[in-house]
């Protein structure tokens, strides 16, 4: 372990203009706040470059274990005064640890020759919360990837890892993609591309579903784009009797990988 004491420390500067996305994707690198994200970062062997603690956080046994971990595995780890590591924290409450990971690069190569995959795509979902709260449904719900177009939440900030809550290390996600493409690979393949649509096409329950299943989920003001809608297998909606018009894209989405799931378990 090594204790930093000053500001201007390389490794601190690198560490808060990870705050930054333009940084994020320079460096190809983010950063891991609090216990959860950190234990399951280790757990499941995510490459992780540095490790920060304050002095006040030392005494918890969960941050002592990650300290012990990460010095068993050669990642440095660097103390510091609290005040200087509230420098690069991100959230209001730390818990006094905080991590830098390695940027992960995933393809559809492997996947899609498998005789069954279950995929969400996200387009211009621009809510931190709703991306994460997306990705960590997909994860439960068992799904093998989700892909982002651009202009959706970054998956790296800190907002969108921790609404995740850890499922960031056990699935598949490739952001910034051109879906008009991705969907013309999955159609060359079979797969059955399901646009989330508020009031038009078919119910979700009514859906016969494939081995190889697509859920399109679009932004939370606009929906999706009329060249998804119009490149997709089906519509699907999902009723509903209450007066609500329409769902939140997180909510939606929650939904339909359930319904996926439901069908594949009945098998």
């Amino acid at each position: 372990m090594k204790i930093i004491t000053s500001s201007q420390n390389k490794v601190i500067k690198h560490a808060k203009s990870l705050q930054l996305k333009k940084y994020r994707d320079a460096a190809g690198e983010y950063l891991l706040e609090g216990i959860k994200l950190l234990q399951e970062a280790i757990r499941y062997n995510a490459d992780i470059g540095h490790v920060f603690y304050h002095d006040e956080a030392l005494y918890n046994p969960d941050i002592q274990y990650i300290i012990d971990t990460c010095t068993k595995r050669k990642i440095p780890v660097y103390g510091m005064e609290k005040k200087l590591f509230l420098d690069i924290s991100e959230t209001r409450t730390s818990q006094g640890v905080i991590g830098i990971g390695k940027k992960r690069d995933y393809d559809m190569t492997s996947l899609i020759k498998q005789k069954s995959f279950n995929i969400v795509m996200l387009e211009e979902v621009q809510d931190p919360g709703n991306v994460g709260t997306i990705i960590r449904t997909a994860d439960a719900c068992g799904f093998d990837m989700a892909i982002l177009s651009k202009g959706c939440a970054d998956i790296y900030s800190g907002k969108t890892i921790r609404s995740t809550m850890g499922s960031l290390f056990h699935m598949s996600i490739i952001p910034d993609m051109d879906f008009e493409h991705v969907m013309g690979i999955l159609e060359s393949v079979g797969a059955l591309t399901l646009a989330a649509a508020p009031h038009d096409g078919m119910p979700c329950y009514d859906i016969r579903y494939k081995d190889k299943n697509v859920i399109i989920v679009g932004n939370e003001s606009k929906g999706l784009t009329d060249a998804v809608m119009d490149k997709a297998s089906l519509k699907v909606n999902i009723p509903m009797i209450g007066r609500a018009e329409s769902l939140n894209a997180g909510v939606a989405a929650s939904i339909l990988m359930y319904e996926i799931m439901r069908h594949r378990l009945a098998r």
